[in-house]
C-alpha cells in the first residue's frame, strides 16, 4: 500500500505563499507587457498621424515654392523669342540656382522642346507625354501624374504656361523630377526619424500610385485596394491598423497634401516593431521586481516561522501526551489570539485527560 503523503502547515503555507508571489510576478510581467504594448501602439498611430500631417504641408510648401519659382521665371520676355542659346542659358540659371529639379525645358505651343538644360539634345524633340500635352490642354500650372518621359525615365512634371504682354499662349516652362534618382521630393520625404524600428513614409498620387517609398521597386506601383490609401485619396486625414498590399500588419498615420498635389501620404510602422519595446519593458520590471520579491519572500518565511513554529510545538506536545501522559507541557508563547485559545484548549483537554488517568489509578489501588 502506498504511504500517504505527510503534509504539514509549514509546507503549505510554504507553497502558498510561492504561489501567490509567483502568481503575483508573473501578473506583473504580463500586464507591463500589455500595457506597454496598448500605449507604444496608440503612440504609434498618433505619431505616424502627426508625421504624415506636417510631412504633407511641407510637401505642399515645396510643390507651391516650385510652381512659384517657374512663374516668376516664365514671365521673361526670353521665352517668347526664337533665340535657343538665351533660352537655355536661363533654364542653366534656373536649374544651378535652386534644387527642386532634375531637369527643366521650354515647349513652345506646338509641343517642340526649344531649349532644355542640363541636356540640349532634347531641343526640337516634338513632346507627346501625358504630361505635356496635358500642360498644353489646360494651360494652367500644373504637377503631372507619374509617367515615363523622352529621357525614357519615369517622372513627374512641374509646370507653368508662358503667356506674352498681350495675353496670347507661347508654351510652356517645366520643370521634372525623377522618381528613380535623388531629388527635392526624396530630401524632404526620405528624412523619416524612426527608421530603426522599421517605420518609414510613402507618397501615393491622385490615382493611388505610389510616388515615393524607401523601396524604389515600389515606385508607380498602384495601391488604391489598400484601406488607408483609399482614405488619404478622399483629403481624409486619420490613423489606423492596417494589413498592407504585402500582408504585413501596420499602424498606419495618413495626411493629404491637398493644396497644390492632391496627394496622400502615409506614415507607418510595422506592428510586430512594437513587440520588441513591450517585451523590454517586461524585463525591465522583471529585473526590479525579483530581488524586491526574493526580500518580501525572505521575511515573510521568518514572519511564517515564527507563527508556524508555536503551532507545530503545540502539535508535537499534544501526540506526545498521547503516549507519555505526563510529559511536561513545552513553554509556547500565546503572542497571537488563535495560538492563544489553541493553547489554553489543549492545555485544558490534557490537564483534563491527566486528572481521569490519576483517577483511574487511585480507584485501581482501593480497589486491591
Amino acid at each position: 500500500m502506498k504511504k500517504p503523503i505527510r503534509l504539514s502547515i509549514q509546507w503549505l503555507i510554504l507553497s502558498l505563499l510561492a504561489f501567490a508571489m509567483l502568481g503575483t510576478l508573473a501578473g506583473s510581467i504580463i500586464s507591463s507587457a500589455v500595457v506597454s504594448k496598448n500605449n507604444l501602439e496608440k503612440n504609434y498611430l498618433i505619431e505616424n498621424q502627426y508625421y504624415a500631417q506636417k510631412l504633407a504641408a511641407t510637401t505642399d510648401s515645396l510643390f507651391g515654392n516650385m510652381i512659384k519659382n517657374l512663374t516668376m521665371e516664365a514671365k521673361n520676355e526670353d521665352y517668347l523669342t526664337a533665340d535657343s542659346h538665351a533660352i537655355h542659358e536661363e533654364l542653366e540659371f534656373i536649374l544651378q540656382s535652386t534644387t527642386f529639379f532634375n531637369s527643366i525645358f521650354f515647349v513652345d505651343k506646338t509641343g517642340r522642346i526649344a531649349a532644355s538644360a542640363p541636356d540640349m539634345a532634347l531641343e526640337g524633340t516634338k513632346l507627346n507625354s501625358v504630361g505635356a500635352n496635358e500642360a498644353l490642354e489646360k494651360k494652367v500650372p500644373l504637377i503631372s501624374k507619374p509617367y515615363v518621359g523622352v529621357t525614357g525615365k519615369l517622372i513627374m512634371l512641374i509646370s507653368v504656361p508662358v503667356f506674352d504682354d498681350n495675353g496670347s499662349y507661347g508654351g510652356f516652362l517645366a520643370g521634372t523630377i525623377y522618381l528613380h534618382e535623388e531629388n527635392s521630393l526624396i530630401k524632404v520625404l526620405g528624412q523619416h526619424p524612426k527608421h530603426e524600428n522599421d517605420s518609414y513614409v510613402y507618397v501615393v498620387d491622385s490615382e493611388g500610385n505610389i510616388i515615393y517609398h524607401p523601396d524604389k521597386n515600389r515606385i508607380n506601383d498602384n495601391v488604391k485596394e489598400n484601406k488607408v490609401v483609399q482614405q488619404v485619396l478622399e483629403g481624409k486625414n486619420g490613423n489606423q491598423e492596417v494589413t498592407n498590399t504585402k500582408g504585413i500588419s501596420m499602424f498606419a498615420g495618413y495626411a493629404s497634401a491637398t493644396s497644390t498635389s492632391k496627394w496622400g501620404i502615409i506614415s507607418q510602422t510595422p506592428k510586430k516593431s512594437v513587440m520588441k519595446p513591450a517585451m523590454e519593458m517586461a524585463k525591465q520590471v522583471t529585473l526590479i521586481a525579483i530581488p524586491f520579491m526574493m526580500f518580501v519572500f525572505v521575511l515573510t518565511l521568518i514572519m511564517m516561522k515564527k507563527i508556524v513554529n508555536p503551532i507545530r510545538n503545540l502539535a508535537s506536545y499534544a501526540k506526545q501526551v498521547t503516549t507519555e501522559p505526563s510529559s511536561p507541557a513545552p513553554y509556547i508563547p500565546g503572542w497571537y489570539y488563535e495560538l492563544k485559545e489553541l493553547k489554553r484548549a489543549i492545555l485544558v483537554a490534557v490537564d483534563f485527560y491527566q486528572t481521569k488517568l490519576t483517577d483511574r489509578r487511585v480507584n485501581r489501588i482501593w480497589i486491591r
